[in-house]
């Protein structure tokens, strides 16, 4: 009985570790794209990102880490809609592509 509890103890605390770590990496994302897009003078849209893909690679250093890829929606005149990623290896800001865009 005993150890039934500490697995599931283990379990909830494990998930509850990846959410809290899924949410700050996804606040980082945000962050990076609300300043790409200030940095170009295009309108972010919708006031949020969302993740793309979600993978385990190596870092520069050579350490297994989790990559993630977040998509963002931003305008350039008020009524187009493109889209750009943002890359993350763990919590490391690693790139910030907007796509094609009409000026």
């Amino acid at each position: 009985m005993l150890f039934d509890e500490l697995i599931t103890l283990l379990i909830i605390s494990l998930i509850g570790v990846y959410w809290y770590d899924a949410m700050q990496a996804r606040e980082i994302a945000k962050t990076a794209s609300i300043k790409a897009c200030k940095d170009s003078d295009l309108g972010f849209l919708d006031d949020t990102v969302s993740l793309r893909r979600l993978t385990l690679g190596k870092n520069k250093y050579g350490r297994m880490s989790v990559i993630r890829q977040y998509r963002f929606d931003f305008s350039s005149d008020g009524y187009s809609r493109y889209h750009g990623t943002v890359t993350l290896y763990g919590k490391t800001l690693t790139h910030v592509e907007l796509g094609v865009y009409r000026i």
